[in-house]
């Protein structure tokens, strides 16, 4: 039997189909409640598998207050403190601080970026959606569109109609897979985009259990301070970022990388790691091939949190310990028709730079500010939501892009001159001159134009945000009127 809701712009404003429940997706979802327009979101698991490790959130708490759960994402997050850098001996090659005595990020621009296990916050964004809006088990396998509706077809043989189809279903999206099979047929495919993502690392990520703070005191500590181990005799790095959890208590997330190419040199061109790479990088983003043969290479080096580093695989549940391959790419084609893409669908970058969810965050607010202000319905009204969507973003995700590949290099570069650039980076750069960055980053923080703005404090003031909807402040007048009746 084939289900089929006919969801149209009829209702009040435009109907959206939101696939994938990862964090831009889920979000998109939030903001269209909060914004009273139309959604459902579609997963392709049978439940909510929030897989990864730690993410650090730049740039989005104002955005968190205004949709009401920077309360719990505070208690499920540690503030950034700083970035070490350690040799296999652990000795400290160099830091980054977001405080004292570096540039601090609270001080500056009266926030401090929130580092919290990305498991906690895809529950706390799924806990705001309501479950008849969120239907799980829902591998969207086509997709069609015309100048009315778009309509996706689901696996087990429902159907799906709205007036906008969004793709927030990861690095290897099917609705950007359908979407380029359309482009293609009119000739409207960009050269670049049928190209494969370049795939140059493997990772393992997970979150461990609770800790004991006396085997590891540094969990203690107020601040979440990152300890990136790079390996001398591996073309490696291990990342330990400490978390916190209100019951549990503190946690760590965790990330091992290998740099194929380098790995592959070592080995004389052994380029399995290439093959493994194309196998996994062509199911899943959170493939669940076995990752205890990366783990097995670094086991027994010393933690930089106390212990060797198995301790750590040890205290973290199995099932949550996942491999992962790294790609990055930003595609040109972000829509077409009624179809439009956010997050990893089109602009995939490695996670060196602390960039992706919140990236995925500002596109969802992004997109969520156009379909409020403007409601479009026809395909003309559709198409100049997208364009006005992608001119917004395009730079960011370049941007993003970009400098996580510039990340990966300092973070992975073996030898003199990895060496030399590394001790530059981090022991040289004057705080004037990472401040002047971390302002530039900061002189535009748009708000969601349908909820009360925040108040931007701290000492660095751009005065640049954007503007409340036309629409929600002729709302907000008409109820005033109302009570004041």
């Amino acid at each position: 039997m084939v289900f089929r809701e006919n969801t149209t712009a009829e209702k009040s404003g435009p109907t959206v189909l939101i696939v994938g429940a990862g964090t831009g997706g889920l979000m998109l979802g939030l903001l269209c409640e909060k914004g009273n327009i139309p959604y459902q979101i579609f997963e392709k698991s049978k439940a909510l598998r929030p897989l990864g490790s730690a993410i650090a959130l730049n740039k989005v708490n104002y955005l968190f207050e205004q949709v009401g759960i920077m309360e719990e994402v505070e208690a499920y997050s540690k503030s950034f403190g700083g970035l070490h850098l350690l040799d296999q001996d652990l000795n400290c090659q160099g830091s980054f601080y977001a405080r004292a005595p570096g540039v601090s990020q609270k001080e500056a621009y009266g926030y401090a970026s929130p580092v919290m296990a990305r498991p906690d916050l895809i529950r706390i964004l799924a806990s705001r959606i309501p479950k008849e809006k969120l239907h799980y088990n829902k591998r969207v396998i086509a997709s069609h569109q015309d100048d009315t509706q778009v309509t996706i077809t689901c696996e087990d043989d429902t159907t799906y109609s709205g007036t906008i189809l969004v793709g927030t279903d990861g690095a290897y999206s099917s609705i950007r897979q359908h979407m380029f099979k359309e482009l293609e047929a009119v000739g409207l495919m960009h050269t670049s985009d049928a190209e494969p993502m370049q795939s140059d690392y493997d990772c393992v990520v997970g979150v461990t259990g609770a800790m004991d703070t006396e085997k590891y005191p540094v969990l203690k500590e107020e601040l979440c301070e990152f300890k990136i181990v790079m390996g001398k005799t591996l073309p490696m790095t291990w990342w330990f970022m400490p978390v916190i959890d209100p019951e549990l208590g503190p946690r760590v997330g965790w990330m091992i990388t290998k740099d194929n190419n380098a790995w592959n040199k070592m080995n004389k061109g052994n380029s399995s790691s290439k093959d493994d790479n194309k196998t996994q990088g062509s199911s899943s983003d959170w493939s669940a091939n076995a990752a205890k043969e990366m783990c097995d290479l670094v086991k027994d080096m010393p933690c930089p949190l106390g212990g060797v580093v198995g301790d750590i695989f040890d205290k973290t549940p199995k099932e949550q310990i996942t491999k992962v391959v790294l790609e990055d790419k930003l595609y040109h084609n972000w829509y077409h028709g009624r179809t439009v893409l956010l997050g990893d669908a089109c602009h995939k970058m490695l996670p060196f730079g602390g960039m992706g969810a919140s990236m995925a965050i500002m596109s969802a607010v992004a997109l969520a500010n156009i379909l409020y202000e403007d409601l479009p319905t026809t395909q003309a009204e559709v198409t100049k939501a997208f364009k006005e969507y992608y001119d917004e973003r395009v730079g960011w995700g370049q941007q993003s892009v970009d400098g996580s590949r510039k990340t990966a290099y300092l973070m992975h570069k073996q030898g003199f001159v990895g060496d030399m650039i590394r001790r530059i980076g981090f022991n040289y750069i004057p705080n004037w001159l990472l401040k002047k960055g971390t302002d530039a980053y900061n002189e535009y923080r748009p708000h969601i134009v349908f909820l009360p703005f925040t108040t931007f404090t701290g000492t660095y003031q751009s005065g640049r945000t954007n503007t409340p909807s036309k629409r929600w402040l002729a709302s907000q007048n008409q109820t005033t009127a109302a009570v004041a009746l």
